[in-house]
């Protein structure tokens, strides 16, 4: 029994022990790298640790996070025996003022309602004990019609009175259990609405030589944060450099504000396999060839932007923050590229894109307007900058301001991209095109075994600036789809035809206020039992 006793008694020694040697450590986010999805969180807390084992614990953490990211480290060396991870739920809600708040006024209606509870039995009692009473009375008690009488009115009036008392004092119960049920209901949506807050706690069994001060380091990934990019494209006037402002914005909604950390944003995404992989041998085999019947025609990649000075004030109204920081230092590793922002940043948990700078520099562009009257009458300004991989962007949203209007946007695909990179900076108002079809050249003429028929289109070019300007224009005319069709361009007023692709481009000079004409008219044979559409 003792032997039993005393393994009872070191059993408990260790339990207590162990809770009490739990040193809570107060941590603050130090740093983070934010990836394209999801964000390496890393925070510092300082704990004294006596000589031999200690167990310390990093709270009030959200939960939410990839727990198997945790990362630990020590500055004095201190050896880590394990790291767990486990959820609080409870305290966290206990130390909230909202929750202890809602908790006391529930918690002084259920007091109420359990005084109500005895005053409402206690008249039910006294009602069953009239009933009792006046029942026994009027068999056993020989008295004269007349007193029994006076009996009854007595008992009449007091057993009213009971009653009325009774189901005041229920009314006021089921009042008390409405409020109870509100406010628990309330309690339980809050919860469950914050229950991923502030409810981690990251568990470290340390051993230490000696009895020192140590500075813990805790990284862990958190999936709920995520960064894009985006630019500003600024143009004053056609001889100057196109300016370009890179921008990150950074989205978080982990349960806890970035208070005054420092940033990296990373092209990284630590969500991708990181295993090594393997090359494995490769087979030939035969296959049969299938072809696909597809249409070709016409393709403007030219974005259609419009826009104003309004347009762009708006743009901050929808949420995204600005920050105006120095310049941002960017390092390439082996497989992303990473931008450290020089200044600490404030970023709350508010799913709303924070914006910063990150860098801004002057390209050289060439600028040249393009029409193509047969998709679209506008004339559109498109600056061609060389050179352009040597930047290392990102794909993002750009942002397009034009002798300082907003126009519109467009999107950069940094994959996409070779070595020049073109732009389209919007359409220019004060210059103008128009595309018509000539009645005199729409006919049809049938020859010996074959049927010609003929179309032709005439296109108005004006310029409405105050200077000269260099434009070029496209055009098309249809290709053949088989050896019995021919097609033949009888007048391109000066254009250079393409006879693969049947593009027509026109160079052209307009002075001021001047307007030319050009002509795309074209022939095409067929046998006279085809029909086809022009």
């Amino acid at each position: 029994i003792m032997k039993k006793l005393c393994s009872f008694v070191l059993l408990f020694f260790v339990i207590t022990s162990s809770i009490i040697a739990e040193t809570p450590i107060k941590s603050k986010i130090e740093q983070v790298v934010v990836f394209r999805g999801g964000a390496q969180i890393k925070r510092t807390g300082k704990v004294a640790l006596k000589a031999g084992s200690n167990t310390i614990v990093f709270g009030n953490l959200p939960a939410g996070y990839d727990e198997s990211s945790i990362q630990i480290k020590s500055n004095a060396k201190a050896e880590i025996i394990s790291i767990t991870f486990r959820k609080n739920f409870e305290d966290d809600f206990e130390s909230n003022p909202t929750y202890k708040t809602w908790k006391d006024q529930l918690e002084t209606i259920i007091r109420k309602k359990d005084n109500e509870t005895l005053i409402y039995e206690t008249w039910k009692e006294e009602e069953s004990l009239l009933i009792s009473n006046k029942k026994v009375s009027g068999e056993n008690s020989g008295l004269s019609s007349e007193q029994l009488t006076k009996v009854a009115d007595l008992y009449r009036t007091r057993l009213l009175l009971v009653k009325q008392q009774a189901l005041e004092s229920r009314r006021k119960l089921n009042d008390y259990d409405k409020e109870i049920n509100k406010i628990q209901s309330t309690i339980n949506e809050w919860t469950g609405k914050n229950k991923t807050i502030n409810n981690g706690e990251i568990v470290i069994d340390v051993m230490s030589k000696n009895a020192i001060e140590d500075v813990f380091e805790v990284s862990y990934i958190d999936n709920r944060a995520s960064w894009t990019s985006s630019f500003d494209l600024r143009l004053e006037s056609l001889k100057q450099p196109l300016n370009l402002i890179s921008k990150g914005k950074i989205t978080q909604s982990t349960g806890e504000n970035w208070d005054d950390v420092k940033i990296t944003l990373s092209s990284g995404d630590p969500r991708r396999n990181m295993q090594l992989p393997e090359i494995k041998p490769w087979f030939l085999y035969y296959y049969v060839e299938q072809y696909n019947q597809t249409k070709l025609g016409a393709y403007n990649n030219a974005t259609q932007l419009r826009g104003s000075k309004d347009a762009a004030s708006n743009y901050y109204a929808e949420g995204a923050v600005k920050s105006e920081l120095d310049d941002v230092v960017s390092r390439e590793n082996i497989a992303f590229m990473e931008y450290a922002i020089p200044n600490r940043m404030d970023i709350p948990s508010d799913s709303k894109p924070h914006e910063v700078k990150m860098n801004e520099i002057s390209l050289d562009a060439k600028y040249d307007y393009i029409a193509s009257p047969k998709l679209d009458t506008k004339v559109y300004l498109q600056a061609s900058i060389s050179d352009w991989s040597q930047n290392n962007f990102s794909s993002g949203e750009v942002k397009l301001y034009f002798e300082g209007t907003y126009v519109g946007n467009t999107y950069l695909d940094a994959a996409a991209v070779e070595d020049t990179m073109k732009i389209s900076l919007g359409p220019d108002i004060a210059l103008s095109t128009k595309r018509e079809k000539l009645k005199d050249f729409k006919k049809t003429t049938f020859l010996s075994s074959k049927k010609q028929l003929q179309s032709g289109y005439e296109i108005t070019i004006k310029n409405n600036k105050p200077g000269p300007v260099e434009m070029t224009i496209y055009d098309q005319i249809p290709l053949t789809s088989d050896s019995q069709m021919e097609i033949e361009a009888e007048d391109l007023s000066g254009g250079k035809l393409n006879k693969e692709t049947g593009i027509v481009e026109w160079k052209i000079s307009l002075k001021p206020g001047e307007q030319i004409k050009k002509r795309i008219i074209y022939n095409v044979k067929i046998p006279k039992d085809k029909k086809i559409s022009l």
